[in-house]
């Protein structure tokens, strides 16, 4: 039977708003709610320290882990940007051809990266190669080869990384207000590093930082598949034990948080649209913060009907506009942003200002707080289907503090939150003196640069 509120709403005027309720219902009706059995994942931890999250998913015959080693560019020293992906990396460099061939035949794949709190490894196979693949991979990682040939083969690559960044507006206004709002130690920077910082990583850093994070009560691994728990952690109990132990988990380094100095920055690039963001600081991660933010950021800029997507279809200042949360145990920072023409540049800036503000001192009605808790339901849920998101996002909550079961948690925690408490969270967070204002784009007369 559905809810009260989905027929409330399917009655009220606005075509945007019934979409996201039978979105809302569409996505009811294939998923069980939160409580009904649907939940299978499970925690173990292994003898050696290593966390294990398992969930049992049938939907098809293959298995993926994701190994979260906690530390991530948090752990990086001053002047060492990058180095947390570059010893990811190397855990995962194969020691000659014939394993990456091995790797090829079993159809299995891996792939990684870096992030704020901790670095990924993922590996996706045919459940009926799983053993092979882990005993490959896991023997690698475990024990990798760290060398001045595979450092400097990987700087290689990182400095292509970042090149192609460079040419990505979104994400350099997203590393500008990163560099904003976190110092070092923290998340500043970008995962590749840069030139300067590159240069400092001797393959005697890469070796110290993988002793020091890459140990068990330093991992956690998810995994999604359609295997039986007691075969999985029998294969996972034979091939993990080799991680060397520790008494505990590494304490992180504190993030220096701070205010920007300048809440405005230009920053020059020759593109042909010029990128326009406001972000604002968000608080240390909490269960209450993280369903909050997830709320606001459908509300703001999660596609047709939401509160920024006028001034792109009525107004027509914008080509594509949006909102994303950056979300870190130590805070991080909601970005609402637009990409428009270079003429249009301080008309957009405008437009966008006043929106946000017009929220900060209005909130939200009714109808678009049911609307926007609706529509992040039904993106929660479509985003996790697939093994290798609900494994992410199980791990993701279980290293921000969280806990795996979080995900349980997440959709009540989503129908509890009242249209009061959601506005005091805008109130608190939207306050336009704290809008730090990032513009990328192609120079105008008089204008100077930021970069």
């Amino acid at each position: 039977m559905l809810s009260e509120i989905a027929k409330r709403l399917l009655l009220t005027p606005g075509l945007v708003h019934r979409t996201a309720v039978l979105i809302w219902i569409g996505v009811i009706l294939v998923y069980p709610a939160p409580g009904s059995g649907s939940f299978a994942a499970q925690k173990e931890i292994l003898k050696n320290g290593l966390t294990i999250i398992l969930e049992h998913n049938d939907s098809s015959a293959t298995t993926f882990l994701q190994f979260l080693i906690r530390g991530g560019q948090r752990a990086e020293p001053q002047g060492k940007q990058g180095l947390s992906f570059l010893t990811t990396r190397l855990a995962v460099e194969m020691p000659d051809s014939s394993k990456i061939q091995e790797l090829m035949s079993l159809s299995s794949r891996f792939s990684v990266t870096s992030r704020g709190d901790y670095s990924l490894i993922n590996i996706e196979c045919l459940t009926s190669n799983f053993e092979s693949t882990l005993k490959i991979l896991s023997k690698i990682i475990a024990d990798p080869i760290i060398s001045g040939l595979r450092v400097d083969a990987i700087k290689k690559y990182m400095s292509h990384q970042s090149e192609v960044e460079r040419d990505d507006s979104l994400i350099i206004g997203h590393l500008a207000s990163v560099a904003a709002f976190f110092g070092r130690p923290g998340y500043e920077g970008s995962i590749y590093g840069h030139e300067e910082t590159l240069r400092t990583i001797k393959t005697k850093d890469a070796s110290d930082f993988y002793k020091r994070w890459f140990t068990a009560p330093n991992i956690v691994l998810s995994v999604a598949s359609d295997l039986e728990k007691e075969p999985i952690l029998n294969l996972l109990g034979k091939y993990l034990a080799q991680f060397p132990s520790a008494e505990s988990s590494t304490p992180l380094p504190k993030v220096v948080r701070r205010v920007p100095k300048e809440r405005k920055i230009f920053i020059e690039r020759e593109t042909k649209q010029t990128l326009v963001s406001l972000a604002f600081p968000l608080p240390a991660v909490s269960p209450r913060s993280y369903v909050l933010n997830e709320l606001l950021q459908n509300f703001l800029g999660e596609g047709a009907g939401s509160k920024l997507w006028p001034l792109r279809s009525e107004e027509k200042l914008a080509y594509n506009v949006g909102c994303r949360v950056t979300q870190m145990f130590e805070g991080g920072f909601l970005e609402a942003y637009l990409e428009t023409d270079k003429a249009k540049k301080e008309e957009a800036l405008k437009a966008l200002s006043d929106t946000l503000t017009s929220v900060w001192e209005n909130g939200l009605s009714e109808e678009e707080f049911e609307a926007a808790r609706a529509v992040a339901k039904a993106n929660f849920l479509r985003d996790n289907e697939l093994k290798p998101t609900k494994a992410a996002t199980l791990a993701s909550f279980e290293a921000l503090g969280l806990g795996f079961d979080y995900f349980s948690k997440f959709l009540t925690a989503l129908e509890d939150l009242t249209i009061d408490e959601t506005a005091a969270y805008i109130k608190e967070l939207l306050n336009p003196e704290k809008a730090f204002v990032v513009v990328v784009g192609p120079a105008v007369q008089g204008q100077k640069s930021g970069s």
